[in-house]
């Protein structure tokens, strides 16, 4: 009985508690207005009043005021469910009987919860490329006291809507004799929404966490990221808060701003909030209109080893793997076939799964997991089996950390004898064991501290390990200074010590001085102290040079010069009493609508843009100067980005009187080496002037108007008229006050005048 009654009880405390009445006149029914928290809108409702003059509010208009259904206290009227708006809501009511106003204040528990994302991702639309192509060449000759060869790389691309097939030709004669190899051939078909690049020819294999990459002729499908350079692959942050009224929310990152949000009065959520890699702080700045702050702050940690909740990424493969690739073109061996996967399952942990095999040769299987451990960094573990013959297994650990003053990144690697996967079948000493430690002190304006630690073994070949310290230090107006100690460990030892002091200057220019000290067991100490002075190549056409001398009497002198058809170097080196010299020369050719035009490397998208058929415009992009139009008005851009928007310009100042530019800035969004057209908008003007008398030599009256084909333009004084489009013949009609009307027909002949004079032109009279 006592356990019966106690189970009562507990029914009785967990149902919502329900009054039920059957009498109309109970509560009376009326229209009142609602301001809650501050909220700038008002909200009419139809309510009921019980007898003290609480508010009664109906269950489906509490979503109306974004109020939370209470769990108890509901109340039937006429059979409809009812909530009191008070004490049990945590509600002070200011009601005004006159006006049927209510000025409610409410917690901010009572209230729905806000979400919001910080930013939504903006695609941009890409650009559909035409028919079109395009070729690269890279040609060389070097010369030594022992040898003279000569050489080139060629490739041949072509673009469609549906995708871009390249294919690479290396050619080389280094005196034992010639030879001509095809290198890769390759079809590739980009799908942005998808997120994924479908290859079709010559690939390389993705590696997973463990695994190894290996070249292969056949078809490869897979994410691709980069189709959508504005997505977040890593997790992303959420802030969270309560605003009694309305609310402005600012979301900082390591102390910049990335996000502001008005809010109504409750709970909210900002999600979607991008985060720097590593250890930082987010912080939560709510601010009311009488300008009353809260901070919140929260600690965070994120890596891109982990990808966001509910992201996958993936990768498949299969073909025949090639073989003396560089030296045979159609080398093509056993049938090989891939597999990988990756998922974010949630924010703090990614999983990887990836097989491998090969015919008549090794298979593996393995797993690799990445947790983030709190606000410390990230631990990852990965275990595999295979092999060719004996089946063995790999295990491996690591850890990463990357904070504002200290960093921590350590991963190894740890194989049996038998295990064997992708590019290790082969070999004869397999690897053992694999490990790298990397840690890092940030000293802010003292500079910043390196220290690494890398050890490989095999199971039958000698043991490498190395330590390595670096400090780099940023001396202000003074440049930057850095020093590198690296010491090998073993039968080998040796120690290397790097001093190097760099002092930019100007836009492109810099002076270096280097000290080198090396010490070997088997070669002794060498010491050098070099002295170098260079200036890189700039974004469009342009020289660049290097200097540099050597207190071992080594040297290196260079000189480039860049134009819009390519870019030639000539190098000289001088390096153990040996003298040698090398030239190239590389560039390219675009073939689009635009016809064919000289250019620089093609190894990324690029677009040609036409200005009508002005020449000598300077066009920008991103507001930086790349070059002049050619005679027809044409300039080829390389180098633009992929899937990303890229902003082109011209100074409109730099056109013609007669030409009319609508958009002096153009936006294009290139697939991946392919090329767009890209045509401003220019109109050009055709003006002219002229003197209109009529038929007895009296010129028009002042007033009167005047319509040609294009337009229709008043008579000044002495009957001047002045067309804005007057090219060709056109035949013109003039009217004015009095039912007079007269047509004339006047010519404007091409030439350089920009605002001709055509002289005085008789109208004759037409008849009404």
């Amino acid at each position: 009985m006592r356990a019966a009654l106690s189970l009562a009880i507990s029914l009785a405390l967990a149902a919502p508690l329900v009054h039920s009445t059957d009498g109309p006149d109970a509560f009376t029914e009326s229209v009142v207005e609602f301001t809650v928290n501050g909220q700038p809108a008002i909200t009419t409702l139809v309510v009921r009043r019980d007898a003290d003059g609480t508010l009664l509010l109906q269950a489906a208009d509490l979503a109306t005021l974004r109020l939370k259904q209470p769990a108890r206290g509901a109340l039937l009227v006429n059979g409809e469910r009812y909530y009191r708006l008070g004490v049990e809501m945590g509600a002070r009511v200011n009601f005004d009987a006159t006006t049927q106003h209510a000025d409610v204040s409410l917690p901010p528990e009572a209230f729905l919860a806000t979400v919001r994302p910080a930013s939504t991702a903006d695609q941009p639309r890409v650009t559909t490329p035409a028919l079109g192509g395009f070729l690269n060449y890279d040609l060389y000759g070097e010369s030594t006291s022992q040898r003279t060869s000569l050489g080139g790389i060629a490739e041949a691309g072509f673009f469609t809507p549906h995708g871009v097939g390249t294919s690479t030709l290396l050619s080389r004669d280094d005196g034992d004799g010639r030879s001509a190899v095809r290198l890769e051939t390759t079809w590739t078909l980009d799908l942005p929404e998808r997120l994924a690049t479908l290859r079709m020819g010559d690939a390389i294999s993705a590696s997973g966490a463990w695994g190894r990459s290996v070249r292969f002729g056949g078809v490869q499908f897979g994410t691709n990221f980069a189709t959508q350079p504005t997505l977040v692959t890593t997790p992303m942050l959420a802030a969270h808060g309560s605003a009694v009224v309305p609310s402005t929310v600012d979301v900082f990152v390591n102390g910049a701003q990335v996000a502001s949000q008005d809010v109504p009065p409750g709970p909210f959520t900002i999600d979607h909030v991008p985060s720097i890699t590593g250890a930082g702080q987010m912080q939560v700045v709510i601010t009311d209109a009488l300008g009353r702050q809260q901070i919140l702050s929260q600690p965070y940690y994120t890596g891109p080893t982990l990808l966001r909740s509910g992201l996958s990424e993936y990768s498949f493969e299969l073909g025949s793997l090639r073989e003396e690739y560089g030296y045979a073109s159609n080398a093509y061996g056993d049938l090989v076939a891939a597999a990988t996967f990756r998922r974010g399952f949630t924010d703090q942990f990614t999983a990887e799964a990836h097989a491998e095999m090969q015919a008549g040769g090794p298979a593996a299987v393995g797993l690799n997991g990445a947790w983030q451990a709190g606000e410390f960094g990230i631990v990852s573990a990965t275990m595999a089996v295979g092999g060719a013959d004996d089946i063995g297994w790999l295990a491996g650990f690591g850890f990463e950390h990357n904070g504002r003053h200290t960093s921590l990144f350590a991963r190894t690697q740890f194989a049996s004898e038998s295990f064997a996967q992708l590019g290790t079948g082969d070999l004869d000493d397999r690897p053992k064991q694999r490990t790298f430690v990397g840690f890092g002190l940030d000293f802010a304006r003292f500079g910043n501290l390196q220290v690494a630690y890398g050890l490989q073994s095999s199971w039958t070949g000698p043991r490498q390990e190395t330590v390595g310290v670096s400090h780099a230090l940023t001396l202000g107006d003074f440049g930057f200074l850095n020093l590198i100690v690296n010491q090998s460990i073993g039968a080998d030892m040796a120690t290397d010590v790097f001093l190097n002091w760099t002092m930019p200057f100007g836009d492109r220019r810099s002076a270096a001085l280097s000290l080198r000290q090396s010490t070997a067991a088997a070669e002794g100490d060498e010491f050098a102290a070099v002295a170098s002075l260079q200036q890189s190549l700039p974004a469009g056409t342009g020289v660049g040079y290097q200097v540099s001398l050597a207190s071992n009497a080594d040297a290196q002198l260079g000189y480039s010069y860049q134009g819009r058809a390519g870019t030639a170097n000539m190098q000289y080196a001088r390096r153990n009493d040996t003298d040698g010299w090398r030239a190239d020369v590389s560039g390219g050719l675009a073939i689009t609508a635009a016809g064919v035009i000289p250019a620089r490397r093609l190894d990324r998208s690029f677009a040609v843009v036409k200005v009508a058929d002005y020449e000598n415009l300077t066009v920008y992009v991103e507001n930086q100067p790349i070059g002049r139009t050619d005679g027809q008005g044409r300039i080829l851009l390389d180098g633009l980005r992929p899937y990303e928007r890229n902003e082109i310009s011209i100074d409109p100042k730099q056109l013609p009187m007669d030409a009319s530019l609508v958009m002096p800035v153009m936006q294009v969004t290139p697939a991946y080496r392919s090329g767009a057209l890209v045509e401003f908008p220019v109109t050009r003007a055709r003006p002219a002037t002229l003197r209109l008398v009529q038929t007895d030599g009296a010129a028009v009256p002042a007033g009167a108007s005047v319509r040609t084909e294009h337009e229709k333009t008043p008579v000044g004084l002495d009957g001047l008229v002045y067309l804005s489009e007057a090219a060709g013949t056109q035949r013109a009609v003039a009217e004015w006050v009095g039912g007079h009307r007269c047509e004339f027909t006047f010519t404007r002949a091409a030439g350089t005048d920009p605002v001709p004079d055509l002289g005085t032109i008789a109208c004759r009279e037409l008849a009404d």
